[in-house]
């Protein structure tokens, strides 16, 4: 393991470099993911990472301005997101300048379980509260990711990591893999078990594609699709969520938690809309 922050390091952060100066020109798309698993859309300008809190100019998930500023305190943050677009949309054939940092790829894992890959952008990172991370997927939504140390539960070289997770896998198909599945389908599991269910449902999705009447497929891409939907609503993504349970009822129309779940969030959705146009 990496980390090795100590409260001698604490002392040296604040000698940390400032923001880097191409994310203080202009505002950028910021997706602040808190430890209780709330998440905020917005803008920031001149984020001071050695002081207590920063300010978040709010918009919805869609990019409306909510005409309101919020301060968050960065004890309570797990991660901010530079991002490419807030609701993860975004056109592939726009590049996004970004210089690739020399140091080493570095796997990060927070406190939930996710964990993201990528290389420090300063030489000090070990020596600071929050640090910057360029992630290695140069074609996910992610331009950037500040770290909030205390939401993170170890940092390992990536390659170890990778190495490792290999090694899981393989205990795992040990003990789950059945004759009528491929190494794929297997792989989708065993991430569905893990609760990186993002990638377990692209690896659910493209077997269904190519074997639609696989009743069984059918069923991990109804649940995966279903997590995600959770996840979603945790994050108050109340739009997107829908349209998550929807796909998995035009699937399964038979989906009683897909069903009970459409039913809420059009609830929901309808409220919070009538609220609006009252207040307007």
């Amino acid at each position: 393991m990496l980390d090795r922050f100590s409260s001698r390091s604490k002392e040296k952060s604040a000698e940390s470099i400032p923001t880097p100066s191409i994310y203080k020109k202009e505002r950028q798309k910021v997706v602040v993911r808190m430890k209780s698993g709330d998440v905020y859309y917005g803008s920031t300008f001149a984020l001071n990472r050695q002081a207590e809190i920063f300010h978040l100019e709010l918009v919805t998930a869609e990019g409306i301005s909510l005409n309101k500023t919020l301060p968050i305190a960065f004890k309570n943050v797990k991660a901010l997101f530079y991002v490419k677009s807030f609701d993860g949309r975004f056109d592939p054939a726009i590049e996004f300048p970004q210089d690739i940092p020399p140091a080493k790829a570095l796997a990060v894992e927070f406190s939930d379980g996710e964990v993201i890959v990528g290389r420090p952008m300063h030489a000090r990172w070990n020596e600071e509260v929050r640090f910057f991370l360029v992630p290695e997927d140069q074609k996910s939504n992610n331009l950037m990711v500040l770290v909030e140390r205390s939401a993170v539960v170890s940092i390992q070289d990536a390659d170890l990591y990778t190495r490792e997770q290999e090694n899981a896998y393989q205990k795992y198909k040990a003990t789950h893999f059945k004759p009528e599945m491929s190494d794929l389908e297997c792989q989708g599991d065993y991430l569905f078990r893990s609760g990186k269910y993002g990638d377990a449902f692209r690896i659910y999705r493209d077997l269904f594609k190519n074997d639609q009447e696989n009743s069984r497929l059918k069923k991990k891409v109804c649940a995966a699709r279903y997590n995600l939907g959770i996840r979603l609503i945790r994050q108050r993504n109340y739009t997107k969520a829908l349209q998550f349970m929807e796909a998995v009822l035009a699937l399964d129309p038979s989906h009683q938690q897909a069903q009970s779940r459409v039913e809420q969030l059009r609830t929901h959705i309808q409220k919070k809309q009538s609220q609006s146009s009252r207040s307007e």
